[in-house]
């Protein structure tokens, strides 16, 4: 039995999962399944990188305006006690 796309997106991963691994063992899979799986686990590798990545430049975004603010404040004071 297929169920339909709704009923699939609504149903919880583990029930899902466990579903999955009843099944398992009297399925034969083809090479395809390894493949996506790897896939599967690329994408995961990317999307954390991605983030990471994210995160760091927003903490440089970050440091260049404090350290922009300084310069900003250190010619002000610069011009005015000459």
């Amino acid at each position: 039995m297929v169920r339909k796309i709704e009923e699939l997106r609504a149903t919880p991963d583990e029930t899902l999962i466990a579903e999955h691994d009843s099944r398992a063992g009297h399925t034969l899979v083809g090479t395809d399944y390894y493949v996506q799986e790897l896939d599967r686990r690329s994408r995961e590798r990317s999307a954390e990188a991605s983030n990471r990545l994210a995160m760091r430049s927003y903490w440089m975004a970050l440091a260049s305006t404090a350290l922009a603010a300084v310069a900003t404040v250190a010619a002000v004071l610069a011009l005015f006690l000459r």
